[in-house]
């Protein structure tokens, strides 16, 4: 049976590309889509291509990516390698390849076969740069800590997060004291505001097209 593929790219003519090119591998592509949660549920998927970084989507979520694999469905990410903790995390929830952007077409086939045949592949020139630092995890935020990240890493000084978040100055500052002992813990250095903002996007807390703090 010819195998059954899904792509989740958020740029409609990168999407097209890919789809071309894995029709023309003698491949069916069943599905295109910018979200990979638009994914979930169906059973007429063999391997989904995902791009990590989903534009206004935010960071493609692993806690999908490990039901997707848990039902069997084989995911190669495709990165430009912005960030390698967002891949280390996708490889940890059972992604079977890994492709750069930077890698060759035929590198992408192999990622393919590879997913389909149950196996793992990547260039080890990717598997250096990806698995430098195995034990690198994301802090676990609460939902209150995230927002107060959000707001604070993005440029607003701590009263104005206060008062977005209707809470008192000293409760958000100990919510932004708590992310930083929290990236302590997972052996990230987030003291300033530019660090935590870079810390968060490469984490997938906040979505790149948001602005820096100055």
């Amino acid at each position: 049976m010819t195998a059954r593929l899904a792509i989740v790219e958020d740029h409609r003519l990168v999407r097209e590309a890919v789809s071309a090119r894995m029709t023309g591998w003698g491949y069916r592509v069943v599905a295109e889509a910018e979200q990979l949660d638009e994914l979930v549920g169906r059973d007429d998927i063999d391997v989904v291509l995902l791009d990590l970084d989903l534009g206004a989507a935010g960071i493609a979520d692993d806690a999908v990516v490990e039901r997707l694999v848990g039902s069997g469905v084989g995911v190669v990410i495709l990165s430009a390698l912005a960030s390698s903790r967002h891949v280390r995390r996708m490889i940890r929830a059972g992604s079977a390849a890994v492709v750069s952007k930077h890698d060759e077409l035929s590198d992408l086939h192999k990622a393919v076969e590879a997913a389909l045949a149950g196996s793992t592949w990547m260039t080890p020139t990717l598997a250096r740069a990806v698995l430098d630092d195995p034990d690198a995890q994301r802090p676990a935020l609460s939902h209150k800590e995230l927002e107060a990240l959000r707001f604070y890493a993005c440029g607003m000084k701590l009263d104005s997060v206060a008062r977005r978040m209707g809470i008192a100055p000293s409760t958000a500052k100990q919510y932004i004291d708590r992310v930083r002992h929290k990236y302590e813990l997972v052996g990230q250095h987030a003291r300033t505001k530019s660090e935590l903002y870079t810390a968060a996007v490469d984490d997938g807390f906040i979505v790149r097209d948001h602005p820096a703090p100055s």
